[in-house]
């Protein structure tokens, strides 16, 4: 038999992470090594996987009949694993979960899949209505985590800290900043802003602008990256986002980032629970996960 459990997993995870950086960084390899060992597959079996384009990839038909394999055997052998290994008390619940942008989704996303198929009588719910509130969401107990990038001071919340990232500002490659080695206040009178939430409360506005007396020309507010990116990349304007999320995408060229301010411009995310001494087991499962992963 030449189709091994491994090529299957290696499929998928190229698939769901969107490309070989990201399933690289979730498998522990090197772009170039992923990169090898799925041309060895497809030398093994004599078919192409995936078609290249640049530096894209889409399935070819024998890939997404392997994907189709993969997601029917992979989730079942984790589930047999699981009743292998489980105790007898298994863990049951329901996790009501707010985010506080939607970048979020980018990462967040994946590692909730993964803490599914681990632990899949563990319900997971996504709240859309507490985007704009999460901390508020979470004391009212309509959500019983929030992740969040906000400064907080908060007796009633505790706070797990994630991970670090950097917020750059993103120009198409011919725009008169994009060759500056940092951005300052200034830099963004003139330009039109596309910002991912409310501008007034924002990282950029609380920390940089706001203390300069600066406002850029224009301020759009829009939530989604992809039209925000596409307004970017053909000149109608900039926009200010985590470095991580423009050179994780499979064009990332047609983008420049620079930084803001010569310090750089920094936020920590945290995962957020209320004060407990008896948070519900789960709950505690779910926030050692995701520290793990953002740790990864």
């Amino acid at each position: 038999m030449k189709l091994e459990l491994r090529h299957l997993n290696l499929v998928r995870t190229v698939v769901e992470e969107g490309g070989l950086t990201r399933a690289g960084q979730l498998l522990g390899l090197s772009q170039s090594t992923l990169s090898h060992q799925l041309r060895d597959i497809e030398e093994l079996l004599g078919v192409s996987l995936f078609h290249r384009v640049g530096r894209r990839l889409s399935l070819a038909p024998a890939g997404e009949r392997i994907l189709r394999t993969a997601r029917v055997v992979l989730p079942e052998i984790e589930r047999a694993e699981l009743d292998l290994t489980r105790d007898s008390k298994e863990m049951l619940g329901t996790i009501r979960i707010g985010v506080e942008c939607d970048s979020c989704y980018s990462w967040l996303a994946g590692s909730l899949r993964r803490f599914g198929r681990r632990y899949p009588n563990i319900v997971l719910q996504l709240s859309t209505t507490s985007a704009q509130r999460p901390i508020q969401a979470l004391l009212k107990n309509d959500i019983d985590l929030a992740v969040v990038a906000q400064p907080l001071r908060e007796l009633r919340i505790r706070l797990c800290e994630l991970f670090e990232e950097e917020f750059v500002a993103v120009v198409a490659p011919a725009h008169s900043l994009a060759e500056k080695e940092y951005l300052l206040p200034k830099d963004f009178a003139s330009e039109t802003l596309f910002y991912p939430g409310t501008f007034s409360e924002g990282l950029l506005y609380q920390k940089v602008l706001r203390p300069a007396g600066i406002r850029p020309k224009e301020v759009n507010e829009i939530t989604l990256m992809e039209p925000t990116l596409q307004l970017v990349k053909y000149g109608f304007g900039i926009t200010v986002l985590a470095r991580w999320a423009v050179h994780s995408r499979p064009a990332n060229d047609e983008f420049r980032t620079v930084p803001i301010t010569s310090r750089g411009l920094r936020r920590t995310w945290h995962a957020a629970t209320r004060s407990s001494r008896n948070l519900p087991e789960y709950l505690t499962t779910l926030l050692e996960a995701l520290q793990s992963e953002s740790g990864r």
